[in-house]
């Protein structure tokens, strides 16, 4: 599919695609005799990937690190074809990685109380208090 295409089914801006390419975020696309972009189906997978990730908050170095890791482990001969070193840097950003996303789950489940008690005075008729922290 052209970039258009692929902006329009990703919803996301053909400057984005752009940006992303040269970041190494998405692999540079094969392109048609004329010239053009020619995106793949897994390219389409992978930029929506990476727009969740941004929507839970990762940077997108972070968001690099965990397409580089899946990339590895998805290889044919996984970790076998690694260093045991490899394997360690690894196995050390992906427990990285979850210690973040723990964070997150954390700040965004004490942010849903808080949220959930404002909701529950606003619920009251009238409201016993004003509901916004000051």
């Amino acid at each position: 599919m052209r970039i258009g295409e692929l902006a329009e089914r990703a919803e996301v801006n053909i400057q984005t695609l752009r940006f992303y390419e040269r970041e190494g975020l998405i692999p540079p696309p094969g392109r048609t005799t004329a010239g053009y972009r020619n995106y793949e189906l897994s390219d389409l997978d992978r930029v929506r990937f990476i727009r969740v990730c941004q929507g839970l908050g990762f940077t997108l170095r972070e968001i690099q690190q965990l397409v580089d890791l899946h990339r590895i482990l998805s290889l044919p001969n996984g970790t076998r074809a690694l260093k045991p070193s490899a394997v360690r840097e690894l196995l050390e950003l992906a427990n990285e990685r979850m210690a973040a996303m723990d964070e997150k789950i954390k700040a965004l489940s004490t942010m849903r109380a808080s949220l959930q008690a404002m909701a529950t005075i606003l619920a009251s008729t009238p409201p016993d208090v004003c509901p916004v922290p000051r």
